[in-house]
């Protein structure tokens, strides 16, 4: 059986915490994100932090079952 698409609210994040979910959803840790997207490692934890908050989850696993079922 299929598995449901994972949903990624674009109008409760903002463009960058979309970019940083989606490397969230690929296993991505906070440096490579930070690599990949050019920004510093403090300021991915804070993003981070914003879309866990917006989705009211506090790691990443209840983000991407969040994400799952949605």
């Amino acid at each position: 059986v299929g598995e449901k698409p994972i949903h990624i609210d674009n109008e409760l994040l903002t463009a960058r915490e979309k970019e940083i979910t989606e490397l969230i959803l690929k296993g991505y840790t906070n440096e490579e994100i930070a690599d990949t997207l050019y920004i510093t490692v403090s300021t991915t934890k804070k993003h981070v932090y914003n879309i866990f908050n917006k989705y009211g989850v506090n790691n990443r696993m209840s983000l991407i079952k969040t994400l799952h079922y949605k």
